[in-house]
């Protein structure tokens, strides 16, 4: 039986997203759509797979074009169909490498266009775990690679506050917790800052920096998606993770004892 092919449409008008849905089912009977009208929204939903993106370019707090570039980030093989009323968009858009530039209305015609000549096959778009170009390793020492190189950091200490945020899981955590953790007493404010900018500007220069989210007061993991962890893999499927666990979770980092206790705990449960 074959899969579903999954859709995003993306398009700050309602009607015109719904009327969008209701062509791409027409020509595709494995179609799973999810119409959004929000860009800021859909971002929270880029971490599920989609086959393919049609995308509106002219919407409020964040247009098509830097929507899709967040998107290729993530995931380099996905395949984006720009719908727009506006033609002076379309060499950024193909810039993206995107499939098709369809002008509003579009018709079934066009779609079917469009979805035949797809500029990845829907198996390329959706093979996550080879795009992945950060890994990191919990189990044993942390350690982060980048495009199969390890990542290396100006402080030592940089390193651990990454860590500390992969343990968080993408919660978001004030500067006085990181703090506590990391020292465990107070009075670094300005070395704290100089890792936050160490770690930015690394990951930055190697293209990865949209996995930071920092705001005044609050930093995090953002994009968790593009991150491929075994200790993650252990969150989504302890099964799966317990292969994975060798009875120490970021053993050089004294605040990860207590998730070690609780893994080597579940490793033996039946």
């Amino acid at each position: 039986m074959e899969k579903d092919v999954k859709y995003l449409v993306l398009d700050d008008e309602i009607l015109a997203g719904e009327y969008l849905a209701t062509l791409i089912k027409e020509v595709d009977e494995r179609a799973d759509v999810t119409t959004v009208s929000n860009p800021i929204k859909a971002l929270e939903l880029i971490k599920e797979t989609f086959d393919v993106c049609f995308i509106d370019i002219q919407m409020p707090g964040l247009n098509g074009i830097e929507f899709a570039n967040k998107l290729k980030k993530i995931y380099p093989k996905i395949n984006i169909i720009f719908v727009t009323g506006y033609s002076n968009y379309m060499g950024e858009a193909f810039r993206l490498d995107a499939s098709d530039y369809i002008m509003k209305p579009a018709n079934v015609e066009q779609i079917h266009h469009a979805l035949e000549n797809l500029r990845y096959s829907v198996s390329e778009a959706t093979s996550l775990e080879e795009e992945k170009r950060i890994q990191i390793t919990c189990f044993g020492n942390f350690e982060v690679l980048i495009d199969g190189n390890l990542v290396k950091f100006k402080f030592e200490k940089t390193k651990e506050l990454l860590a500390y945020l992969v343990h968080r899981k993408g919660a978001r955590c004030s500067s006085k917790e990181v703090i506590a953790n990391l020292w465990e007493d107070d009075g670094h404010d300005s070395y704290y800052r100089m890792l936050k900018k160490d770690l930015q500007d690394v990951l930055n220069n190697l293209g990865c920096g949209e996995i930071i989210y920092s705001e005044r007061g609050k930093i995090g993991l953002s994009n968790l998606q593009c991150i491929q962890c075994d200790y993650f893999k252990w969150l989504e499927n302890v099964e799966e993770g317990r292969k994975l666990y060798h009875g120490e979770y970021m053993a050089q980092y004294s605040w990860g004892s207590e998730t070690n206790a609780f893994l080597d705990m579940d490793k033996y449960k039946e």
